[in-house]
């Protein structure tokens, strides 16, 4: 279904990264502009939506749901934004680039029912009001990072739980219902949820 309008907040990219990451979806210009083709959505997962929430560490890989609604071809969009990778120079000059994982499926790891309902959007300077992107809320990231659950992972969450208005018995109450219905282990999710939560308040009281 469609991300339907709605007041959702607005996030200001602020950073390098921030930018390029809006800056990498303008490539869906020609097909999108005119509206004939209805709307193209994103919501940006991984490591990129970490580093929009907490400015933390970046990543080269775009982990996003992408949903095209109307007459463009999703898979012909995927294959559109997956020609060339985005270079661009972060704040010390040094030149990086961004890519879509092709790979990336929010079907792989805990989700809860209702992300949408709590996304940001990225404010854009595009011309083309129907590209939207938009970036998983962080709880919703945090919750995510529970599937494959790596070093990188574990530090991404407590990143993302110390954040100041992230409420950690929200987190919990969302990721267990999430882990509920997720198709995969659930044991082994359970568990990396209790290693977070154990480790979120080790941190918080030393």
């Amino acid at each position: 279904m469609p991300i339907e309008p709605g007041d959702y907040p607005i996030i200001e990219p602020e950073t390098a990264l921030g930018r390029a990451l809006v800056e990498f979806f303008d490539v869906l210009e020609p097909v999108y502009a005119n509206g004939e083709k209805g709307i193209f959505q994103v919501i940006v997962f991984g490591g990129c939506a970490v580093h929009i929430h907490s400015h933390a560490r970046g990543s080269a890989d775009i982990d996003a749901e992408v949903s095209s609604h109307g007459l463009a071809d999703k898979s012909e969009i995927v294959a559109l934004l997956g020609e060339d990778a985005y270079v661009f120079a972060d704040e010390e000059g040094v030149v990086q680039m961004l890519e879509l994982d092709p790979r990336f499926n929010t079907t792989l790891s805990p989700l809860h029912e209702d992300y949408e309902d709590r996304v940001v959007r990225l404010m854009t300077q595009s011309s083309v009001p129907n590209v939207e992107v938009y970036v998983a809320s962080a709880l919703d990231v945090a919750i995510s990072k529970l599937g494959r659950f790596g070093d990188r992972d574990q530090k991404d969450i407590q990143t993302l739980l110390r954040l100041p208005y992230i409420d950690i018995n929200e987190f919990e109450r969302f990721a267990r219902e999430a882990i509920s219905y997720y198709v995969g282990d659930q044991t082994r999710i359970l568990s990396n949820l209790n290693v977070v939560l154990d480790d979120y308040h080790c941190n918080r009281g030393s």
